[in-house]
Formats: structure tokens, sequence, C-alpha cells
């Protein structure tokens, strides 16, 4: 049973209901993270990732802004960590360490996150994912909020960072042009690199990227909407040479 840092409560009173309460939630959120972690692998998935940046839960409860507890699950870096890692390791029972990944935004603020000391926590985050043999570490730039650039300019300093306390694989997302991409790889602070608005705008952006072919540009207005417009008309780079 988890373990909360309430007092000892006298048995039937208020406290005592709402202690248990919580350690029961959090031990039945780590069996229903092993029965999605099996249900995935039963649908014949190759792996999970766990998404725990852009103010979804794990994220909520890694960073102070928003993780005002006084149980065993806030107050300290190792506290706030807590939930993160009981996951990580709920999955892993289930797939093993090279067929998990963890997804996470250093110093991001999607969703009105916030923590007053970013670096030290995800500093002690990626050391403590060390021991479990990751498929990858997946990591959200800060210049990005959401899908937009909020940093112009700003270098990929969280990738940066963490590949000095990482030892697995890093997959860096967030902001990236080709070249820039490139250039993180080749320096050696990222092993892959992820596009998203790209990916939109470019179906055959692999093959864009590899030939140098220029890029379609975005329409930002159509991200998030309810119809096909903006996902799937934009032309591959064939159809517009033989335009």
């Amino acid at each position: 049973m988890i373990r909360t840092s309430f007092p000892h409560p006298a048995a039937g009173s208020d406290l005592h209901r709402i202690a248990l309460s919580i350690s029961q939630k959090f031990l039945a959120s780590s069996r229903n993270t092993r029965k999605a972690a099996e249900r995935a692998k039963a649908a014949e998935f190759e792996g999970v990732e766990l998404h725990a940046a852009n103010g979804y839960l794990i994220d909520q409860f890694l960073q102070d802004g928003s993780n005002h507890r006084t149980d065993a699950y806030g107050g300290s870096i190792e506290n706030r960590s807590r939930l993160l890692l009981q996951v990580v390791k709920a999955l892993i029972s289930v797939w093993g360490g090279d067929r998990v990944a963890v997804r996470i935004g250093p110093g991001g603020t999607w969703n009105g996150m916030a923590d007053s000391n970013p670096q030290a926590l995800f500093d002690y985050v990626a050391d403590q994912l060390n021991p479990f043999g990751l498929a990858y570490l997946h990591i959200i730039e800060p210049r990005i909020k959401g899908n937009v650039l909020v940093a112009e300019g700003q270098a990929p300093i969280a990738s940066e960072q963490l590949r000095k306390i990482f030892k697995g694989k890093i997959i860096a997302a967030g902001g990236f042009e080709p070249d820039t991409a490139e250039a993180i790889v080749k320096k050696g602070d990222a092993d892959l690199v992820t596009f998203g608005r790209y990916f939109i705008s470019n179906p055959d952006l692999p093959k864009r990227i590899k030939l140098g072919l220029p890029l379609n540009d975005y329409d930002r207005e159509t991200f998030y909407t309810f119809d096909a417009r903006g996902y799937t008309d934009y032309p591959f780079y064939s159809e517009q040479a033989a335009a």
C-alpha cells in the first residue's frame, strides 16, 4: 500500500478517511497503468510512451506551481517525482524497460505549468530514470508553448542539459528546423529529433529533408480543428513539381 505523510489519525475520523482515500487512489492508479499497458501489448503495440509534460497529470505532480500537496507526493523534488517513477515501474513490469519511454517538458509553461527550480527538478528526474533502461527520453524544449514558439532564437537548452545526465537515447522536440535538427544530432545532444508542425504541412517530410527540398508552410489557424482542411490537403512535393 502506498503510504502518505499524514499523521496517524484516529480510526474513523475524517482525516483517517481522507488518508485512506488518497492511498487507495494512488494504488488504483498504478494498477490501472498496468492494465492499460497490458491492453496495449495485447493490441500488438510495439511499446508505450508516458506523457509527463504539457500540464498532464504527471506533469502536475512534478511541478510545484501546480503541486501543493503536503503528503508523500508533494513538497520535495523527490516526493513530487514519486508518482512518475511508480507509473514507469508499472509500465516496465509489463513491457520491459526497452519498450517504455517518457516524455517530459523541462521549464514548460503550457497549460499554466511552472516550477520554482525546473533545472533541479528535471535533472533529478533524468537521473532517476537512468536505471530503468528506457527506450528513450523525449524532451520538449521550453522555447515551445503548446504549438507556439515563444522564445525565438533560443537554443535547445533542455536537451543540452539533460544529455549530461541521462545515459540513454534522447529524442528532442520543439521548434526545430531541418538544419537545427541535424546540428543537435551531430553535436550529440540528441539521438533523434521529432517534428510536429512540418509533418502536418508536409506529408513527405522525410523525403524533403533528405533531398533538401523546400518545405510547405503550415497554417497555424487550422491546428486543432475538426475537419480535413489543413490536415489532408497539403501537397506532396511530386504534386507541386508536376503542377
